[in-house]
């Protein structure tokens, strides 16, 4: 092969990882490196004097950190907070703050910064209390981030080394494999995070099945992108989409209330965001479960699903994809030798 034949493809390469480098960092820095908390919703029980009062210390410097939205009664508030519709519940009366760490902890320690205000503005100094502790090994809330980032990055690479390692594979083979694969990667993070280590107390079925979507979304994504533009080029838009949008966007290491506003709104509706809240929801609001993530993730994996096996029959048929073409272009030992025959 000539120079100009490796070259050229060696500096594509680095001109491409060139862009893609500072994209990363800089879509992580954006998302995560200075969270600023707006219109975070905090419930109010209390009598229309002091939730005034409230809502004067909350937004003292004409800040928009926080929301108030009153309540009737500390039942109703604390049915919002497990809902997850509210991040904390304020009652003057007996004098309580209370928090929801695992709705968010960089959400509570926002609140819970405001407490000193907030007691003199009433005149009563508030307690403060925790209504959904995470959990003691995973204090900062950050594990069930790491298996919903695991998941995705595991579910496309293990797409791409199914297809490098076992070629030749018909349709049916490749979602069976990609699907098999999830389950089974899927059910050994569930149980090695749940009851082998005890880092979260895991409900093991459902994180499953919630781990094998994600997983499997993943790699029907970068299969279909394979089918669509090439195995040499399909890593790169997977590669955006998982790891520098949807990851720093899932609201797993920062609560989507302190994300920058693209980010909140592509969190809610990309896989890895729908897979952190499922996963939240399922381990510590499992009486008050919302049914929007389980739906978004539901309709990545039919989806993603779909595309692929519609590009796939659309471009190989159903049977197995035909080896690439053997280059006949002859090398360099191979012209000389033509020469000396020649002679």
């Amino acid at each position: 092969m000539s120079a100009s034949r490796v070259n050229v493809p060696a500096l594509v390469i680095t001109l491409v990882i060139a862009v893609v480098g500072p994209l990363f960092v800089a879509s992580y820095s954006l998302a995560m490196g200075d969270p600023s908390p707006r219109d975070v919703p905090v419930g109010i029980v209390g009598d229309a004097a002091q939730a005034q009062s409230i809502d004067a210390a909350l937004h003292a410097g004409g800040a928009d950190t926080f929301r108030t939205v009153p309540f009737d009664s500390s039942a109703a508030a604390a049915d919002a907070l497990a809902a997850q519709q509210i991040y904390a519940v304020i009652e003057p009366d007996p004098g309580s703050l209370i928090v929801s760490t695992a709705s968010g902890a960089s959400v509570a320690r926002v609140v819970e910064a405001a407490q000193p205000a907030l007691s003199q503005a009433l005149g009563v100094s508030l307690t403060v209390s925790d209504a959904h502790p995470l959990a003691t090994r995973d204090p900062s809330g950050l594990v069930l981030f790491y298996l919903a980032l695991g998941a995705t990055i595991l579910g496309f690479v293990g797409a791409i080394q199914t297809r490098v390692n076992a070629g030749g594979m018909t349709l049916r083979a490749e979602v069976g494999w990609d699907l098999a694969r999830s389950a089974i990667v899927a059910l050994l993070m569930t149980l090695v995070i749940g009851p082998v280590l005890g880092l979260e107390q895991l409900p093991v079925v459902p994180v499953w099945l919630v781990l094998t979507a994600t997983m499997f979304v993943a790699a029907m994504v970068y299969s279909f992108w394979r089918v669509v533009i090439g195995g040499k080029w399909a890593l790169l838009p997977t590669w955006i989409m998982f790891v520098i949008v949807a990851s720093p966007s899932s609201g797993g290491a920062v609560a989507p209330q302190l994300l920058p506003p693209f980010y909140e709104v592509m969190g809610r509706w990309l896989p890895t965001g729908a897979t952190v809240r499922a996963l939240r929801d399922l381990t510590y609001f499992s009486d008050h479960l919302v049914t929007e993530p389980f739906l978004v993730l539901g309709g990545w994996v039919v989806i993603s699903a779909t595309a692929f096996i519609v590009a796939r029959r659309r471009r190989f048929g159903s049977g197995p994809v035909p080896a690439p073409a053997p280059s006949t272009t002859p090398t360099g030992e191979e012209r000389r030798d033509e020469v000396v025959a020649a002679v």
